[in-house]
């Protein structure tokens, strides 16, 4: 007889298997690990796990969208604070968006992208047109940018500091906080107006 969840226990259950998805990906890469070992990990049968997500896929997906939530949060609430935000701020807010709880690239290897990037619940977040269309929303609401922005240009530097966190492991330690601020000061002397 198949169990019965009410609704809170329906989220608090996916966001056990969220929490714990996340932590089997980092530790096993998620093409590695599967549905019966995501199912078990929260308790419930493997069978149980498609009443939530249809498939790792659309799990991962969901994974994703929180990191974009997480991410996207501290600007929301500066623009409803003050409608629009200078170029300035918005990069003081946008380097705190590279820190392990709200950038997914801390949490996939090369490999999980690669995966992620071939799966197609998820695919679409890998795509330019997801950059370019996410980077129109954002510089919609900014002052201080050029007027003749490349979106693609701009993409590209997003892209770069995600695939050098994806690659963290091959860089020098030591020095790699100022990489990826180098990376991000020479995109914003691009859009500075």
């Amino acid at each position: 007889m198949p169990v019965i969840f009410t609704e809170e226990q329906r989220e608090e259950l996916r966001k056990l298997i969220k929490e714990n998805a996340l932590k089997r990906f980092e530790e096993k890469g998620v093409r590695k690990t599967t549905v019966a070992e995501l199912a078990e990990s929260v308790g419930i049968a493997k069978g149980t796990f498609y009443n939530f997500y249809k498939s790792k896929g659309e799990l991962a997906a969901d994974i994703l969208a929180d990191f974009d939530r997480a991410s996207e949060t501290e600007l929301r609430e500066q623009l409803e604070r003050n409608g629009r935000i200078h170029i300035d701020r918005l990069f003081e807010i946008y380097s705190n968006v590279f820190r392990p709880e709200t950038a997914f690239s801390f949490h996939f290897s090369p490999d999980d992208i690669d995966w992620l990037q071939e799966t197609e619940e998820t695919k679409h977040y890998f795509t330019p047109e997801y950059g370019i269309k996410t980077a129109k929303l954002l510089f919609d609401s900014v002052d201080g940018i050029r007027a003749d922005i490349d979106y693609e240009y701009i993409v590209n530097f997003a892209k770069l500091i995600n695939l050098m966190i994806e690659n963290r492991k091959a860089f020098c330690d030591g020095a790699f906080d100022r990489n990826i601020n180098a990376v991000m000061q020479m995109m914003l002397g691009y859009l500075k107006a």
